[in-house]
């Protein structure tokens, strides 16, 4: 019986004796909080980072949503000179709630001319494009190029790691 206890209890006095120590570098590695609020204005230097998934910097991508912006106060007939991007952006949101169909119209616009360029690069691949909506071309263009976009691998990944941990917590409770 004695034996039994032995080990955990063993274990468990190592683990509280450590425990501070663990504690104490944890404490020293956390970030000063005042840079930690600062984050998002960092330096020119650091705020050229890329983001994940269109490799923009952090100012392309603004400028990027500006003259989207811009483009939508031209179509609502909002002079958009001299306004900053959130004035334009409340503007225009205000315009959409007041204009409803114009905007289904501007939705609807720019859903064909995604159709459109789904299209065109559906016939440069010899797919037959009549009749498709753009979300059976997508489909036809994903399973084309073997997947690249959906990132798929990264799902198998995930499973992978999920499995890894079951087979590890089984090991652990056959060596208990």
């Amino acid at each position: 019986m004695i034996r039994k206890w032995f080990v955990p209890a063993l274990a468990l006095a190592v683990l509280f004796s450590v425990a501070p120590v663990w504690a104490a570098q944890s404490v020293a590695a956390l970030p000063d909080t005042a840079f930690v609020n600062q984050h998002p204005k960092l330096s020119d230097e650091e705020s050229d980072h890329k983001q994940h998934k269109g490799k923009m910097t952090r100012k392309d991508f603004e400028a990027y949503r500006l003259e989207r912006l811009k483009e939508l106060a031209a179509y609502f007939g909002i002079k958009s000179e001299g306004k900053t991007a959130e004035q334009l952006k409340k503007e225009v949101e205000a315009a959409k709630v007041a204009n409803k169909d114009k905007w289904e119209a501007f939705k609807a616009e720019h859903h064909a001319k995604r159709l459109e360029q789904l299209r065109k690069i559906a016939d440069e691949h010899g797919i037959k494009t009549e009749g498709k909506t753009a979300e059976q071309l997508r489909e036809e263009l994903y399973k084309l190029h073997g997947g690249k976009g959906r990132r798929p691998h990264k799902l198998e990944d995930h499973d992978r790691a999920i499995e890894d941990k079951k087979d590890k917590q089984k090991e652990q409770k056959n060596q208990v």
